[in-house]
This record gives C-alpha cells, sequence and structure tokens, in this order.
C-alpha cells in the first residue's frame, strides 16, 4: 500500500511539473544601435617584427589594417602586410618572402551605453591569401662519396586560408587604440611541389600544418570623418 501511495505521489508531480509551461528566456534587444567610431581605423601590427622570439627560424614582417564601423557593432576589415622567413643552418639554408591580404568582419561582443564607449571585444572571421616564393639555396647530405651539397631554383606559389578571431581593441587616448588578437587558421589549399614541399607560408605559418595559431598586437589610429554608417549617428 506504501508503495502505491508513493507511486501515485510520484505520478501526481509528474503531470504537474508536465502541465507547466516552460519558461521562455527572452535576450534583451541591444540599446547601442549608434555608430560609436567615425571614419577609418588605420592599424600597424607592432609584433610582426619580432616574431623570432617565439618561431623557428628567422621570422620577420610588418602588416597594417584598415576597419570602420559601417553599421553599429559591425567592422568590415582589410589587412595586408608582408613576412618573410630565413633559415641558415649547417645543413640547409632557406628563405620563403611574399606579401598576403585578408578582408573579413568583426562583430563587437560589448554593449554600449553612449556613443563615448569606444571599447570593443570583438569576434572576427577572415579570409587570407598570398602570393609568396621560396628557394632552397643550398641542403647538404651526406652520401658514401661524401658530403654532398644541392639546390633548387625560386619557387612560385599561391596558398589560401581561413581564420576565425577573438580580441579586443581600446581607446587609451581620443583617436588612439590599441589591442590584440588570438587567431586560428586552416588552411584551404597551396601549391604542391614535389620537391621541395612548400615550407613556409606568409601570413599563415608552417606550411605543413593544416591548422595554425597566431597573436597579434597593435596600435590603432581613427582618422575621423563625417561618415554616419547606416545607424542613425548619435
Amino acid at each position: 500500500m506504501k508503495i502505491l501511495n508513493f507511486i501515485f505521489i510520484l505520478c501526481l508531480v509528474a503531470g504537474v511539473s508536465f502541465g507547466q509551461e516552460p519558461q521562455k528566456k527572452i535576450k534583451p534587444k541591444r540599446t547601442d544601435n549608434f555608430i560609436r567610431m567615425k571614419g577609418i581605423r588605420v592599424g600597424m601590427d607592432l609584433s610582426r617584427p619580432f616574431q623570432k622570439y617565439w618561431n623557428n627560424g628567422d621570422r620577420y614582417g610588418s602588416e597594417l589594417s584598415f576597419d570602420m564601423e559601417l553599421c553599429p557593432n559591425l567592422f568590415p576589415v582589410f589587412e595586408t602586410g608582408w613576412e618573410k622567413l630565413k633559415i641558415d643552418q649547417a645543413s640547409v639554408k632557406y628563405n620563403s618572402t611574399g606579401p598576403y591580404s585578408r578582408f573579413g568582419i568583426d562583430y563587437n561582443l560589448l554593449v554600449a551605453e553612449t556613443p563615448k564607449d569606444k571599447d570593443i571585444l570583438i569576434a572576427g572571421l577572415r579570409y587570407g591569401f598570398t602570393l609568396g616564393n621560396q628557394q632552397v639555396e643550398r641542403y647538404t647530405i651526406d652520401s658514401y662519396w661524401g658530403t654532398e651539397n644541392h639546390g633548387f631554383p625560386q619557387q612560385n606559389y599561391f596558398a589560401h586560408w581561413g581564420e576565425i578571431l577573438l580580441g579586443i581593441k581600446g581607446e587609451i587616448v581620443k583617436n588612439i587604440y590599441m589591442g590584440w588578437t588570438v587567431r586560428g587558421k586552416v588552411k584551404l589549399n597551396s601549391k604542391e611541389y614535389t620537391m621541395p614541399p612548400v615550407f613556409f607560408i606568409p601570413g599563415y605559418g608552417r606550411a605543413s600544418r593544416g591548422f595554425n595559431m597566431d597573436f597579434t598586437y597593435s596600435i590603432y589610429y581613427n582618422l575621423p570623418f563625417g561618415f554616419k554608417g547606416l545607424g542613425n549617428g548619435k
């Protein structure tokens, strides 16, 4: 009898719970429907010249970026740069160099109360490509007849990739910003050579890896003008 009462109570509780309508969680609508950054923001990556300190080989380069707030919290971005990798060891002398470009879009995740709130937390997507070249000036092999030195002529190649990134940009003084991004890069395709294979892709990194991580630290200047974008421009 006690077991039947216990089962009856469980069924009653289940019926009451089933009869209740689930509460709908309504996401609050964003209130920052205004352009907070008028004009074009020009940036320079300060970390590119010092990559040799955390990458293998003598890797360095330069990069510029351009973005604007086309509509509230949405920033089209264009990035372009140049990069080189040099390896000079006893067994091999190699270099790869070339320009690269990326274009994509950033979305600001922070809600601003007024247009004066300039700091943003961005999530973004990029498409990148390069027209690079590489050359193996010398590689050394030991054979039965002794040490032999060989080389390959310069090779040109095309490569492209996609990126997903997360970062911040904060205004430190009027119209001057600083910020960083952490990027994951996925190789889409690159020209393959039988000998030697492409080792380094400017703007992407090690060609043998289908996924690379990267980091940028940049300074920006906002060139202001009367552009109000698609927001109400308050």
